[in-house]
């Protein structure tokens, strides 16, 4: 097929970004990924193998909010994307993502992500480790990390994903990764200037947040394939705050009273 579609609801105990904002951290959080894909060119044999367009919409729920016009609706992001697959193990990406916010906490936020990924797959280890980089560049609207620049900057996620297949193992389809990431990029990312953390200045550094985890995804191998590739999946994700920007911020969106009670270390399961 040259049409595909996509299709993820998650339950969760707290909302952070990838980008380490601490969003709620109270109630259930409830996400929604939904969207299409098109297959524009295939080439098993080819120096490309694969150009793909994609489009889709994201929704986070929010138990706690309550909001009298929206509920529980707390955020909707919807995106457009291509990538490209080209030697048989290097994968290209660039999307466009717009963040919006039905009970109106913040404006329009307009951001473009571009994409390296490499599939060690072929090496034959059983462990997999499946680099990446992404550039994650915030065009305009407010800051996605509430205290940093409005606009044209940027961080940049170093990350891999540790990942072990254990069916040939234990005879059961379920796979284990450990997806793993830190994001650098300039101080400005973080800190617009004159940031206030406690009773001192805010930090300049150029690292946000260190991130790492354990995820089992079983596929549900006995639903038939015309219907579709199911799974269900569990797990947790460790986020380490280094940038004390980002704990001011939670200050901000309300998931820390104060400075010094916010959260530096955060885990959610799912």
């Amino acid at each position: 097929s040259d049409v595909h579609g996509f299709f993820e609801i998650s339950f969760k105990n707290d909302y952070i970004t990838p980008r380490g904002l601490l969003v709620t951290n109270t109630g259930l959080t409830t996400q929604v990924v939904t969207g299409l894909a098109l297959d524009l060119y295939k080439d098993k044999s080819g120096f490309i193998n694969n150009i793909s367009i994609y489009g889709g919409v994201w929704n986070d729920l929010w138990s706690e909010q309550n909001h009298p016009r929206v509920g529980s609706w707390n955020e909707f992001d919807w995106f457009v994307g291509a990538s490209v697959k080209f030697a048989q193990n290097w994968k290209f990406g660039v999307e466009y993502v717009e963040f919006l916010s039905p009970p109106g906490n913040f404006s329009q936020e307009r951001n473009i992500e571009i994409s390296l990924a490499y599939d060690d797959s072929s090496w034959g280890f059983p462990i997999t480790l499946n680099p990446y980089v992404k550039l994650f560049y915030a065009a305009s609207g407010p800051s996605t990390v509430v205290v940093g620049k409005r606009g044209d900057t940027y961080d940049i996620e170093l990350g891999i994903v540790p990942t072990l297949g254990l069916k040939k193992y234990i005879g059961i389809p379920l796979t284990l990764s450990a997806p793993t990431w830190i994001t650098v990029g300039p101080s400005t990312y973080w800190n617009i200037g004159g940031n206030v953390c406690g009773v001192a200045l805010c930090s300049t550094d150029n690292t946000g947040v260190f991130s790492t985890g354990l995820t089992g995804k079983l596929a549900l191998d006995w639903i038939p394939s015309r219907l579709g590739n199911w799974y269900a999946k569990a797990g947790f994700q460790y986020y380490h705050i280094i940038n004390d920007n980002l704990l001011l911020a939670q200050t901000l969106v309300g998931t820390a009273p104060t400075f010094a009670t916010a959260h530096k270390n955060v885990v959610v399961g799912f």
